[in-house]
């Protein structure tokens, strides 16, 4: 094979090194062909929006040889294609999205029920424990309340002991001073 049909070979055949993606045109339903003219035989009808990953480009026909989703190959003729999604596309994208996230959002759901179903229990000792607090609290209150009244009581029964030992210690001295019967003179001797 000689350079002159090597290169119209390579015009006749150009692929790109990138595996590039193409989506047909929302306006219309396109036939494909199994060759890369509309001379070639009508291979099946594409609907608008489909997804397509381009294998080849023929530079003269300016037909793409192109493969499905479902990995089956044919030629389209270039002008019907282009390189960013179609509304189609992406409404059908989205749509598969919204299927997602339905989906996680229903694992979602089912999970924060399971933990409030986990939590119901956890609420009673909760409660139980609220309770038992509130009862530690006030006999806490109670206690500290005796001993108050405790102290108040032991300094006001220590204020009338002394009281009570000052007044008898007076009268003792002074029943001692009546059965002394000397009385002391008033100056030093």
């Amino acid at each position: 094979m000689n350079f002159r049909n090597s290169f119209l070979a390579f015009l006749f055949f150009s692929s790109s090194a990138v595996a590039e993606t193409v989506y047909i045109d929302d306006q219309i339903k396109v036939w494909s062909r199994t060759g890369h003219t509309n001379e070639y035989k009508v291979h099946y009808q594409l609907a608008p929006g489909t997804k397509f990953e381009v294998l080849q480009r023929n530079a003269e026909s300016g037909f793409v040889e192109v493969r499905d989703e479902q990995g089956r190959t044919t030629w389209i003729d270039g002008k019907f294609l282009v390189s960013q999604p179609t509304a189609h596309q992406r409404l059908v994208e989205a749509n598969r999205e919204i299927a997602r996230l339905k989906k996680v959002n229903s694992e979602k759901v089912s999970e924060l029920q399971s933990k409030v179903n986990q939590m119901a229990p956890l609420e009673s000792v909760n409660q139980d424990l609220q309770e038992k607090l509130a009862q530690a609290q006030n006999e806490a209150e109670q206690a500290q309340q005796r001993a108050q009244l405790f102290e108040s009581g032991f300094n006001r029964d220590a204020f009338f002991g002394g009281a009570a030992v000052l007044f008898g210690g007076m009268i003792f001295g002074w029943i001692l001073s009546r059965l002394g019967g000397k009385k002391r003179s008033a100056g030093w001797s």
